[in-house]
């Protein structure tokens, strides 16, 4: 119950999607285009805030009826979630790596024919 330990959470989350966001600018700028990119990496950048003021939104109210073990597991399965589609999100970037490559090469193999 410090106010204290609350600014010192809000630095650590803050710091935590800031680096997000430079490895969600790094996979769009591959992933998207001409005018495509502008609106995707505008995208990137008001999603997790948005996600951070729904969280702090959300958070005190189920606090106040549920107290601080349901806030703390509603808390932890947010951040869980956001794990998950991380992990998904890099999943996906391999393979499509990988694909982009197979692609090269066999335009590359029909440019020299």
């Amino acid at each position: 119950m410090s106010f204290d330990l609350m600014l010192a959470g809000r630095i650590v989350f803050g710091i935590g999607c800031e680096a997000m966001i430079v490895g969600q600018s790094a996979i769009t700028s591959a992933w998207f285009i001409n005018f495509e990119l502008p609106f995707a990496m505008s995208m990137i950048i008001c999603l997790p805030l948005f996600g951070s003021f729904i969280q702090g939104a959300a958070i005190p109210s189920v606090y106040e009826s549920y107290g601080f073990g349901t806030a703390f597991a509603v808390g932890f399965g947010m951040c869980l979630g956001s794990l998950v589609l991380v992990i998904v999100l890099s999943i996906i970037d391999y393979y499509s790596n990988e694909r982009d490559l197979e692609l090269l090469l066999w335009y590359k193999d029909k440019v020299q024919e």
